[in-house]
């Protein structure tokens, strides 16, 4: 048994030194032959011409000389992001009544003021993901403008946001009655002398994009900034030192008390 094994070895490592020695002696296989592979289509000079689409393959040593890219447009220079053009001279007078107006829709859609809005559409079948494409930068579908967000990314939107019932719950009445009223939301901001800039009549926790809500087209009708071709809103806008500034060190707006996380 052992002999057979060793001639049956002998003869495997001898077939493979013959074939690879055949294969050596044969030389490198030429261009020629690849054309009449059937899954490779001979192309020449006038093919590509015709095509712009075909792209000449190139050897290893000029990958590095030769411009690539997706289209002929292509460049690795930098260009200039295209920014908002605004008329220097142009005088905007927001309405009262657009401002009353969009006051109103947006209280509805909080259970008091500083509340993180609800969902007014339905969110099944859909993730975060979806939520960032339309309120990222505040997309336009079907004449409808979703709104910007007014906070950075977060990981989980209804963790704050409530969603609508699902549709076989859409008919249930599910609203709790409930005591709490909150501060009314604030209509202006105090000024230190008159022609003074308004200081930041609220809280700017989860409210860093002061775009979200005073942004023109991606704002509230009436909120919209005089001015919106600034862009530090707290250089001449301060916070409220209320709300934001708080002495003591230990408390945090908006988040209970620290002896409540730690235990």
């Amino acid at each position: 048994m052992k002999r057979l094994t060793t001639i049956f070895l002998s003869v495997v490592i001898a077939v493979a030194v013959v074939g690879y020695l055949a294969g050596m002696l044969d030389g490198i296989p030429n261009a020629e032959g690849m054309d009449q592979h059937a899954l490779v289509t001979s192309l020449d000079t006038k093919a590509i011409e015709a095509d712009p689409k075909l792209i000449p393959a190139v050897t290893y040593a000029e990958i590095a000389q030769t411009a690539m890219g997706p289209t002929a447009a292509w460049s690795n220079e930098a260009k200039a992001l295209p920014s908002a053009e605004y008329d220097l001279y142009t005088k905007i007078e927001p309405s009262e009544a657009d401002k009353a107006a969009s006051s109103a829709l947006r209280a509805s859609r909080r259970a008091y003021n500083g509340a993180p809005p609800i969902i007014p559409h339905a969110v099944e079948n859909t993730t975060d993901a979806a939520c960032y494409a339309c309120h990222g930068q505040g997309a336009k579908i079907a004449g409808l403008r979703a709104s910007v967000m007014s906070h950075q990314f977060l990981a989980n939107c209804t963790q704050c946001h409530a969603p609508p019932a699902p549709k076989p719950f859409q008919n249930i009445d599910s609203k709790v009655d409930s005591s709490f009223v909150g501060l009314p939301a604030p209509r202006q901001g105090e000024r230190a002398s008159k022609g003074a800039p308004p200081t930041i009549p609220h809280s700017r926790w989860m409210r860093e994009n002061c775009n979200a809500c005073h942004g023109g087209p991606h704002g509230w009708a009436g909120m919209e900034s005089t001015h919106p071709w600034r862009t530090n809103c707290t250089q001449c806008h301060a916070p409220s030192a209320a709300l934001d500034q708080m002495p003591d060190s230990d408390a945090v707006p908006m988040l209970p008390p620290l002896d409540v996380v730690t235990n």
